[in-house]
């Protein structure tokens, strides 16, 4: 899938203090992708992968999370080939250095 097929309703400008992440940050897919059954097998097969943010999913294309209908947020990612996949927010964490500060590499 490329970002052109995404067929949520997404945001791909948001600034809210909030989000875990905001656009074009880096997010890596962590182990705890594998760790739920309802996750398909490609969303699995990007376990300890690094992307970059590009839009979030939104109820009404205005807000990120709406009226409390909905649990999780879930982020899209798009990798080195330009491949998109979407993740919940908790299966994406931020890169770090050793001292826990924010680090930019090269995307999967």
């Amino acid at each position: 899938m490329t970002k052109y097929d995404i067929k949520a309703k997404v945001m791909w400008n948001w600034d809210h203090p909030n989000s875990k992440f905001l656009p074009d940050l880096h997010a890596i897919v962590n182990e705890e992708v594998s760790n739920n059954t309802y996750n398909s097998k490609r969303r699995k097969s990007f376990e300890g992968r690094r992307g970059k943010v590009i839009a979030v999913s939104s109820p009404d294309g205005k807000r990120i999370r709406g009226d409390q209908t909905r649990m999780y947020t879930n982020y899209y990612l798009e990798f080195a080939n330009g491949e998109v996949c979407g993740f919940d927010a908790c299966h994406l964490d931020l890169p770090t250095d050793a001292d826990g500060n924010y680090e930019f590499g090269l995307i999967d």
